[in-house]
């Protein structure tokens, strides 16, 4: 079935990605993506108040995951004043695809919103403590740096080290190992690892959880059907046939799902202890 995006009808040329290497990509990546898949954090999160530690944790993955999106969008068009045409134009696309469903997604009710801003409305619908993330984001207003933010906050040690594992990613200045970590660590796992979590939470809270709800069942669909291809493309088309850019790429990939793994474990250590 042909992939499209419902809101633009976009259909990727999906004939232009290099198969083989992806595969060869996902073969070398499966060890770690099934430690992923196989994390007890899962089957730790029974009930609600579970439910929010994590959130109270993930939503700075979320967040970051928007700063990654950016940078790629700013590394494969023009995003300066007075505009010039930049880079490929298939990958100009194929982010800008992205970006509008990311940043200006729709709610329940069909009004513009990012998906970060949805996770943070299905927090506080299920009582979450959004303060930190609040606090965080009002810093960055304010035009503080994001590792001063990090440090001066009481930002728990696991989640402070994936966001800096991000930002090193974003601060490299690679597009094709940003790609990288944004497709194989986060668009290409964000699917099944959501799927683990839903669960039947939902029934037993109605009317406690449909915001976050309607969040997953949106990720999922647009991460299966739009984004995961257009990522791998994305990829494909930047490394090309560069053999050393494939195996950076690879190098990313795993030390993503190290830190995705790390960031599991210290969220799993929180619901343990209380």
């Amino acid at each position: 079935m042909p992939i499209t995006s419902e809101k633009t009808g976009y259909l990727p040329s999906l004939h232009h990605i290099n198969q083989e290497r992806i595969n060869w990509l996902q073969r070398e990546l499966r060890p770690h993506r099934e430690a992923l898949m196989q994390h007890p954090l899962y089957e730790s999160i029974y009930d609600l108040a579970d439910l929010r530690v994590f959130m109270e944790h993930h939503i700075f993955a979320v967040w970051d995951f928007m700063s990654l999106l950016k940078s790629l969008q700013r590394h494969l068009t023009c995003v300066d004043v007075p505009w010039t045409p930049h880079g490929n134009p298939s990958s100009r696309r194929l982010i800008n695809e992205i970006v509008l469903e990311e940043e200006t997604d729709v709610d329940p009710e069909g009004n513009p919103i990012s998906h970060f801003e949805l996770y943070v409305r299905a927090m506080e619908e299920c009582g979450a403590d959004t303060r930190l993330i609040h606090e965080f984001m009002a810093g960055l207003h304010q035009g503080k740096a994001v590792f001063t933010q990090l440090e001066n906050l009481p930002v728990p040690g696991h989640t402070k080290d994936f966001v800096k594992h991000t930002f090193q990613i974003i601060q490299s200045g690679q597009a094709h190992r940003i790609a990288a970590a944004f497709t194989f660590g986060r668009e290409d796992v964000i699917p099944d690892m959501f799927r683990c979590l839903i669960g039947d939470m939902n029934r037993r809270y109605p009317g406690t959880l449909d915001t976050f709800q309607f969040y997953m069942d949106r990720h999922i669909q647009l991460d299966d059907e739009v984004h995961s291809p257009l990522a791998m493309q994305m990829v494909s088309e930047l490394c090309g046939d560069d053999q050393l850019k494939w195996a950076e790429c690879l190098e990313e990939a795993i030390a993503c799902q190290r830190m995705r793994l790390h960031l599991w474990d210290g969220i799993l250590a929180r619901i343990q202890r209380y």
